[in-house]
């Protein structure tokens, strides 16, 4: 019942006082509207992601609603897309911060890249696949900080690009392709 509820909250939405026109078609699944509603509003878009992803998982389909979900979808993925997040909406795992606090640390040392980067960095998340790819603090994940951490200091002229591109290079890597499957 309260999935039902939920469905028809969001897909059959009027737009409420103050509340932009691409924001309630957006919610009902008009992928323009989002790709738009994410280049104007990111914060707002983010909360609509949250919204229609939260309806997705808790809405049970019914016979005939195939083209609403599909919607919803696109919906979905049109603004993880926009929001730069490239990550499929149905990852169920952890947010990793790729900038954890023992990272910050070295950074907040590092001659060139010293404050441009802040722990757990909301920039920098990337979300994984399911709950035993991240879950806490790992050993696989004390490995990459430590990785990062001897390339920092082994790198005192890096600039921003050449640490965003070794971020790049660690997480296109196979095995954290497969806790991440879209990387970073």
């Amino acid at each position: 019942m309260l999935s039902s509820l939920l469905l028809v909250v969001l897909t059959q939405v009027a737009c409420s006082p103050g509340e932009m026109s691409v924001v309630c078609s957006c919610k009902q699944g008009m992928v323009s509207a989002c790709v738009s509603l994410a280049g104007d509003d990111a914060r707002r878009a983010a909360q609509v992601l949250d919204e229609v992803q939260e309806v997705l998982e808790q809405a049970s389909w019914k016979a005939g609603e195939e083209e609403k979900k599909q919607q919803l979808e696109a919906a979905a993925e049109s603004l993880s897309q926009s929001l730069g997040s490239f990550e499929p909406p149905q990852c169920k795992g952890q947010n990793h911060h790729l900038i954890s606090r023992l990272i910050a640390r070295a950074l907040e040392e590092h001659p060139t890249l010293k404050g441009l980067y802040k722990p757990r960095d909301s920039r920098f998340v990337s979300r994984a696949k399911d709950e035993q790819s991240h879950c806490g603090y790992q050993e696989w994940h004390r490995k990459v900080d430590e990785e990062v951490v001897r390339w920092l200091k082994s790198k005192p002229n890096a600039t921003p690009k050449e640490f965003m591109d070794k971020l790049r290079d660690i997480y296109s890597r196979p095995e954290m392709k497969a806790r991440f499957p879209n990387g970073f």
